[in-house]
C-alpha cells in the first residue's frame, strides 16, 4: 500500500468522497459530520478529513485511510441486494492493515457484521453464522464447506452461505453480533447485538478526554469478537490517528509486545488487566517513553500492577485509566 497517494489519487478521492458523503448526508467541508450515529458513517468523514494519512499498518504493509475507504466501498457494491438492515455478515478476516475495510464496508449495507476469528475451529463458526442467520461471508483467510464464492474484492472473497434456520432477529440499528460477557472465543456461547451507537458513545467519550488526534498511534491488539476490540479500533480510525496491528506472535509475548510499542511510537495502547500485568513484566525502564495513556479495560484493574508499572518508569509520562466503565485514572 502507498503511505501517501500521489495527486491524481487524492483528485479522485475528491470527487468520489464528495459523492459519496453527499449520498449519506455529510458535508465533506464541514466539522463533524451531520449524522453521528454509524460507525461507517464517521469513518467516511475521518476519510474525507484524512485521505493521505496512513491509517493502519501491520508488520507487512501500511493503508491510508483513502485506501481503506475505496476497499470498503468495493466491498459494500460486491454485497449490494445481498444483505442490509437486519441482517448479519460474517466477517472472517486476518489481523492486518485492510481489516478495518471489511468491517467497514458490511456496515455500509446496513447490516450488522459477525467477527469471525481464522483460527477458531470449524464447528463453532458454524455455530455462530447459524446463531446470528448469517448468510454472506466476507473473508481473506479462506472458506468453510458450504460457502460458494461470488465475487473479489481486492484481498476479500464474499460468499453466500445456506440459509440458516433458527437465527435470531439482528436489530436494524446493530453494528456487531459480538459474543456475551464473560463469554470468550473457542466457547459455543450465543451471540448478542451490540449498536453502533454503543460502539460510539465509548469512542465520543474517550477521544476527547483523551486529547488524541490524528498524531496519535494506537494499537489494535484484541479480536474484534470481544467489546475491547470493537471500541479499539475506532478510537483511532474516527479520529485521525494511526492504527498498529498487532500480530498474534507479538499478542503472545509481552517482551515482543514491548518492543513493538517502542518501535512504532504507540501513544495510546488498551490492555485487559492480565495482559497489562505481562506488559508491566516484560517492558524495560524508560523504554516507552512517548507513550501517553493506557487504557485498561473489560476488568477491574489491579493496583498492585499499575503501582509497580509507575515505580518502573516505563513510561512516566502515561496515564494509566479504568475504562471498563467511566473512565477514570487509576
Amino acid at each position: 500500500m502507498n503511505a501517501t497517494p500521489d495527486h491524481g489519487e487524492l483528485d479522485r478521492l475528491s470527487a468520489g468522497l464528495a459523492g459519496l458523503l453527499g449520498r449519506i448526508g455529510l458535508d465533506p467541508a464541514g466539522g463533524w459530520p451531520v449524522r453521528r450515529d454509524r460507525v461507517d458513517i464517521r469513518f467516511a468523514a475521518a476519510a474525507a478529513r484524512h485521505p493521505g494519512r496512513v491509517a493502519a499498518c501491520d508488520g507487512q504493509g501500511q493503508a491510508t485511510y483513502l485506501e481503506l475507504e475505496w476497499q470498503a466501498d468495493d466491498i459494500a457494491r460486491r454485497l449490494s441486494g445481498r444483505c442490509g438492515p437486519g441482517s448479519a455478515v460474517a466477517v472472517r478476516v486476518e489481523r492486518s492493515c485492510m481489516a478495518a475495510a471489511a468491517v467497514v464496508g458490511v456496515l455500509r449495507t446496513g447490516a450488522a457484521v459477525l467477527p469471525l476469528e481464522p483460527g477458531h475451529n470449524a464447528g463453532l463458526q458454524e455455530f455462530l453464522m447459524r446463531d446470528a442467520g448469517a448468510v454472506m461471508v466476507v473473508s481473506d483467510s479462506g472458506l468453510l464447506r458450504d460457502e460458494i464464492p461470488v465475487a473479489k474484492a481486492g484481498r476479500f472473497v464474499v460468499a453466500v452461505r445456506p440459509p440458516a434456520r433458527g437465527g435470531r432477529e439482528v436489530p436494524p440499528q446493530a453494528a456487531f453480533m459480538a459474543l456475551p460477557r464473560g463469554g470468550a472465543p473457542g466457547r459455543a456461547v450465543a451471540v448478542r447485538p451490540v449498536g453502533h451507537l454503543d460502539v460510539l458513545s465509548w469512542v465520543d467519550a474517550v477521544v476527547p478526554l483523551l486529547e488524541v488526534g490524528p498524531e496519535d498511534v494506537w494499537t489494535f491488539f484484541h479480536s474484534l469478537s470481544l467489546d475491547v476490540g470493537m471500541r479499539e479500533m475506532w478510537g483511532p480510525l474516527l479520529s485521525g490517528g494511526r492504527m498498529v496491528v498487532v500480530g498474534r506472535e507479538a499478542a503472545a509475548d509481552p517482551g515482543g509486545f514491548a518492543r513493538l510499542l517502542a518501535g512504532e511510537a504507540v501513544t495510546v495502547v488498551t490492555q485487559v488487566p492480565s495482559a497489562f500485568a505481562r506488559l508491566a513484566g516484560a517492558a524495560r525502564a524508560g523504554s516507552l517513553a512517548g507513550l501517553r495513556h493506557v487504557l485498561l479495560a473489560e476488568g477491574p484493574a489491579d493496583a498492585a500492577v499499575v503501582a509497580r508499572w509507575r515505580a518502573a518508569g516505563i513510561a512516566a509520562g502515561a496515564v494509566v485509566r479504568d475504562v471498563s466503565g467511566s473512565p477514570r485514572v487509576v
